[in-house]
């Protein structure tokens, strides 16, 4: 398959150019559907009619916590005629994305464009109605906190495989041997099958999907899909090329959700015992399943691993940085192993509630690093307001996550990677901001939560990271809006070997 290429510039034609100023004209008119004595939340103007010009693409969370300076925790801008609002707050979040949560559960994906590449295809993207309900209830039917118990057994299984394998570097750099371990305990979950048969092809599609991921959703750069016709330009005229990278969305999308599904229905038809979601849910009242009910079921388990592939990837990455890092806080956590558990043992989810400070340790690399730090795009299905601020239906709004966990009102020394910060403390996983807010909340937080926890508990017990040179830490991650490391150096060794 061609690879996945997302222009990251848009350079119009002429014709482009007068199309975006005519959508810059309509935004503008929109501004006389505002309310008497309600003004937008402040912040950056641009120019006269179009807005921003440009926007920040490179680790724009941190622009946005100086702006909020500037303008606040609620901050507005338009750009060719498209509202974005950025909340650097908890408590502006928990307002208009938690308590005004009906009217803030869309997402910004209702363009011919959105529809080429497939956007309903993903629990993530699809716009707020009955398809979203439908996909998220078979989400949370597999995902729920109870169904989760049921795939520690494969976790611990892929987990220990991956200790045992982790110390060649030689065979496969570390990253990708992380890539590969959060994609195969969701594979296995969700398919029922091995990896190694699959590995190439599943890969590439998660690369893809990353990919997509890391510039789709940064506020403002989806403005152009304000222009109009653009869905209908060839592929050589100024400007198609839009066009042909949605269209290429659209078929990774597809394979990736076609191709496990047909290898998991030969693995029921050879063995009738075989084991897994896929065959759980098209086990169920097969007589009653439409095709939507089918496609919605194969849609699922494309966007759990996929889901897998990036966020607890890089969860797991940050902590192996982390460590390397800050030996001192490595070898505290490897102290309370040992006096809880005793040397050698490999932690159980039994201990979880017995290791306080790992527990810590883990909250501070979803703190300290969050995968997506500006999370998933909300939009406003209804007018909604917010103090005195007016805030229009149809507006794209992002919570800037690495601001809130960054917050020196609320953590001491933000940057800097202390788990102590989190003893002593109500530490429920609703309290994780990674996770994100209101009805659009990550469906697979639970299986995500104990994945993580188990890879970050058996690592300390077994294995010792080695130290790496403390050099700016923003230079280990990557720029885009999902924020991974961009390799991990750090040698791996049995700690018996000390």
């Amino acid at each position: 398959m061609e690879t996945l290429h997302i222009p990251s510039t848009f350079f119009p034609s002429t014709l482009i150019t007068n199309a975006l100023i005519f959508s810059a004209i309509l935004g503008f008119l929109s501004y006389a559907r505002r309310p008497a004595q309600l003004s937008y939340p402040p912040g950056p103007k641009g120019y006269w009619l179009l807005g921003l010009v440009k926007v920040p693409l490179i680790k724009p969370w941190l622009t946005y916590v100086e702006w909020g300076k500037k303008y606040g925790d609620v901050i507005h801008f338009t750009r060719f005629g498209r509202h974005y609002v950025v909340i650097n707050s908890l408590e502006a979040a928990n307002e208009i994305l938690e308590r005004q949560a009906r009217l803030t559960s869309d997402r910004p994906t209702r363009s011919k464009l959105d529809q080429i590449a497939d956007f309903r295809r993903i629990l993530a993207t699809v716009p707020y109605g009955d398809r979203w309900r439908a996909s998220r209830k078979i989400f949370h039917q597999n995902f729920r906190a109870e169904a989760s118990v049921e795939y520690r057994p494969i976790e611990v299984k892929h987990v220990h495989r991956f200790l045992d394998g982790i110390a060649d570097s030689s065979e496969m750099p570390l990253k990708d041997r992380i890539a590969i371990l959060s994609q195969i305990v969701m594979f296995d979950s969700v398919y029922g099958l091995e990896i190694t048969t699959n590995k190439e092809g599943m890969s590439q599609h998660a690369r893809d999907i990353i990919d997509l991921n890391d510039l789709l959703f940064l506020p403002g750069w989806d403005a152009f899909k304000a222009i109009p016709f653009l869905d209908l330009l060839p592929s050589w005229f100024p400007g198609g090329h839009i066009r042909a990278a949605h269209e290429m969305v659209g078929e990774t999308f597809r394979a990736a959700a076609e191709g496990p599904w047909g290898q998991t229905m030969d693995a029921m038809k050879s063995d009738e015992n075989h084991s897994s979601i896929m065959a759980k849910l098209v086990s169920e009242n097969p007589e009653n399943k439409s095709s939507e009910d089918i496609e919605l079921i194969k849609n699922m388990g494309m966007q759990a691993v996929a889901a897998a592939a990036d966020t607890t990837m890089s969860a797991i990455c940050t902590f192996f940085l982390a460590m390397s890092l800050y030996p001192d806080i490595q070898l505290k956590a490897q102290q309370e192993l040992d006096t809880v558990l005793g040397r050698g043992k490999t932690p159980t989810f039994d201990d979880r509630s017995s290791l306080p400070y790992i527990e810590a340790v883990y909250r501070e690399v979803m703190r300290w690093h969050p995968a997506l730090p500006v999370g998933l795009p909300h939009g406003s299905i209804e007018d909604i307001y917010y103090k005195n601020y007016y805030i229009p239906k149809g507006t794209t709004i992002s919570a800037n996550i690495w601001a809130m966990t960054h917050d020196e009102s609320k953590f001491d020394k933000p940057d800097q990677f202390i788990p102590e910060r989190h003893l002593n403390k109500k530490n429920d996983i609703h309290s994780i901001l990674a996770f994100g807010f209101g009805r659009r909340v990550c469906a697979g937080k639970y299986m995500a939560d104990d994945m993580t926890w188990l890879t970050i508990a058996s690592t300390l017990a077994t294995k010792n990271i080695s130290s790496l040179p403390n050099k700016n830490v923003e230079d280990y991650f990557s720029n885009g809006g999902f924020c991974s490391t961009k390799s991990l150096d750090c040698k791996v060794t049995p700690r018996s070997e000390l």
